[in-house]
């Protein structure tokens, strides 16, 4: 059950933790930055405060989601050694089904923490790209209470999500219905950035900046869709094929892409602010230079003329500062 030749994906139950586990402490370091770096700047506003609370549930959960994992991958560990129990394979799909909802509440939580930072990144916008920001908000919201009730109510009565007899979210019908409402979620996020870039004068480095959040962002939507892509022509030629490794692959990857996506931008800010910090530094440290050479200059401006007389006194005449003598 669980040798790597009988996964649904070309990776070991152990790589797979491993996977999972780094690219989780890879976000952690992300979020701490992005919420130092909002402390430290003193951004409290009820937008940014929001937008991190939102992040950290959803990093959270994503972790409560891969221990779930964990758990159940042991019972695929045990296998190796002794024959699983029926008692403990239904175990392990009542753990399944709970971890998608896991999994719904990271991806959609990290979506809302992106959303709600808009508001404090584009604090200015038109009308009409205001409303659309509202449109995304009331969205992102409705479609995460919509898969929600999907994974809960789809199977009737519950316990047939767990004995084998029914699945979810993993079927020809709600598959597509919540992956599609999964991307184009993803997508109307990333539209709102596009429609101000023309309206803004970046120089290279920011325009670099962005391409990379617009990168990371993107890598979570085509997550999304290999995950569609690489399971529904499985189920719908055995409505039983094993996919539930490859599902929570892909979502992983999707979820923490999601995270680093909306960490980056904070990210770019601190470093915009240290890189003019270093230019003042050294505009202020060139300015104390050239005055210590103008005094220097004006102490080494003094000559020594000689007043007349057997006894060698000398007369001090200053320079003035063009360097030329005064006669």
């Amino acid at each position: 059950m669980s040798d790597t030749k009988k996964l649904d994906v070309p990776i070991s139950v152990e790589g797979l933790l491993a996977l999972t586990w780094s690219l989780n402490l890879l976000v952690f370091v992300f979020m701490v930055l992005r919420l130092w770096m909002n402390r430290r700047q003193s951004l409290k506003t009820p937008s940014i405060i929001i937008s991190d609370s939102l992040l950290v549930a959803s990093f959270i959960i994503g972790i409560t989601a891969i221990s779930t994992d964990a758990w159940k991958y042991n019972l695929e560990l045990m296998g190796r050694t002794r024959v699983v129990t029926p008692e403990q394979n239904k175990t392990a799909s009542l753990l399944s089904f709970i971890c998608g909802y896991l999994v719904f509440s990271a991806m959609w939580l990290s979506k809302g923490a992106c959303v709600i930072y808009y508001y404090h990144l584009f604090p200015n916008l038109s009308p009409y790209l205001r409303k659309y920001l509202f449109f995304v908000t009331g969205f992102t919201a409705g479609t995460y209470v919509f898969v929600i009730f999907l994974h809960s109510f789809w199977c009737r009565p519950i316990f047939t999500n767990w004995d084998g007899t029914c699945n979810a979210t993993g079927n020809t019908i709600t598959l597509p219905l919540w992956s599609f409402l999964n991307i184009f979620t993803d997508i109307f996020i990333l539209i709102l950035p596009i429609f101000i870039l023309h309206t803004l004068q970046l120089g290279r480095r920011q325009l670099a900046g962005l391409v990379v959040v617009f990168f990371i962002g993107s890598l979570s939507i085509i997550a999304a869709i290999a995950r569609f892509v690489d399971i529904y022509p499985k189920i719908r030629k055995d409505p039983n094929a094993p996919i539930i490794h490859t599902y929570e692959l892909w979502a992983c990857i999707e979820i923490t892409m999601g995270q680093l996506a909306v960490c980056l931008p904070a990210l770019r800010a601190y470093l915009r602010k240290a890189r003019d910090r270093k230019n003042t530094s050294h505009y202020q440290s060139s300015s104390s230079l050239r005055r210590s050479k103008k005094a220097i200059s004006a102490k080494s401006s003094v000559i020594r003329t000689p007043v007349g007389g057997s006894d060698g006194r000398h007369s001090e005449t200053e320079l003035v500062s063009s360097g030329r003598e005064e006669c």
